[in-house]
């Protein structure tokens, strides 16, 4: 298209095949001649054609180039560097929140323990019976009070461990990795538990369990109890005795259990009445338990027995902790000759604690007991009541 200005003033546009040839102004109505392209002017400004030589770089990226001032200052990793450890500490926070949160949920066994309030253990190696940290168990879970058995927690399942008085420090190790003789605190895998909490779950197997009172324990100790005098003689006694006779001691001193060891444990600063139960098995999450009886053996006459009913005063804890028939089981004692004055005694012993001890007229002590899961009703001959 080829414009120019008319004689009146006005901009007339032609073809540029009307180059050079006589156009009529629309304005005006005049003919004017219009003028000849002069095309060597317009190419001194087209670019030169591309050479077809040299081969075109190709851009992925579209990048600004950076001046050639920051190029010859070299690579700078700095930015890269602080990127990559906000990544590591992003995947860090990721995992953590995962195995604290996420993946507890998913487990259904967690999940149970989190909610119904499960009963976590601990393993730990090279335990000192006052340092190690003791695993914790929610509240006890009580049973219906028309079902057999023990009343206070859920002991259907699982390692349920007590003592009497309660509060006794209890360690459980599997007995192929115990020591054949002597204390299991510090052999490697050992677990702490506590004694009368709800039941603990352990893979099915054999178990080597010790239940431990320091010997000044304020609840084996306490003034207002009957045997309080006896038992300081007795703690004196075992402090000027060698360590056979310590044994001798406090089997003496201590009514009998199913414990297989009973013996005094001495460190560098103090004593430890340890009872210990070898041979406990767990079959389908169930066990037969550990009952640890720290009671003195309050003398009743000769030949051995016992008192039971002073016992149950300051010693034996009042609440009613198991159910059973209790017609079926003075029928029992009866049987095993029990004297008739102390049936009431033994009865109340077994509601409370679940097992007593009682030196028969045949000269055999016989543990009474009720089982945890059923509230059954049996016995076993301990030793001879005349050692």
């Amino acid at each position: 298209m080829i414009e120019f200005k008319a004689e009146c003033g006005h901009t007339v546009r032609a073809k540029d095949d009307d180059a050079g040839s006589v156009v009529r102004c629309a304005y005006c109505g005049r003919s004017v001649q219009a003028p000849v392209l002069d095309l060597s002017v317009l190419a001194q400004d087209l670019p030169p054609p591309p050479d077809p030589t040299v081969r075109k770089r190709r851009w992925f990226f579209s990048r600004k180039r950076k001046p050639r001032a920051v190029e010859k200052a070299g690579f700078n990793p700095f930015p890269v560097i602080l990127k990559l450890i906000y990544f590591a500490a992003l995947i860090v926070v990721v995992v953590v929140l995962s195995r604290r949160f996420v993946l507890p949920m998913l487990d259904p066994d967690a999940r149970a323990e989190r909610f119904a309030g499960g009963m976590p253990t601990a393993s730990i190696e090279n335990v000192d019976p006052a340092m190690a940290p003791t695993t914790t168990a929610s509240p006890a879970a009580f049973r219906d009070m028309n079902s057999q058995g023990l009343l206070t927690v859920d002991a259907t399942a699982g390692v349920y461990v007590a003592s009497t008085p309660p509060g006794a420090t209890v360690f459980c190790l599997e007995e192929s990795k115990a020591p054949l003789s002597g204390r299991i605190h510090q052999a490697p895998g050992v677990l702490r538990l506590e004694a009368n909490r709800p039941p603990y779950n352990l893979a099915d197997g054999s178990y080597v369990v010790e239940v431990v009172f320091a010997w000044n324990d304020p609840q084996l100790s306490d003034s207002s109890l009957s045997g309080f005098e006896d038992y300081v003689r007795f703690r004196r006694s075992v402090e000027r005795a060698t360590q056979s006779n310590r044994t001798l001691l406090v089997n003496q001193f201590f009514l009998p259990d199913e414990a297989t060891d009973v013996f005094i444990d001495q460190t560098v600063d103090q004593f430890y009445i340890v009872r210990q139960y070898r041979g406990v098995t767990v079959r389908q999450s169930r066990s037969p338990g550990v009952r640890a009886l720290f009671l003195p053996r309050l003398a009743q006459g000769d030949g051995g027995a016992f008192s039971v009913d002073r016992l149950l005063s300051g010693y034996i804890p009042e609440e009613r902790a198991y159910n059973f028939d209790e017609n079926h089981v003075r029928g029992e004692l009866n049987y095993y000759g029990v004297k008739k004055e102390d049936q009431s005694a033994l009865i109340q012993a077994l509601v409370r604690i679940g097992q007593i001890p009682y030196a028969t007229p045949d000269g055999q002590i016989r543990l009474f007991k009720i089982g945890i899961q059923d509230g059954e009703f049996a016995t076993r001959v301990l030793r001879l009541a005349q050692p």
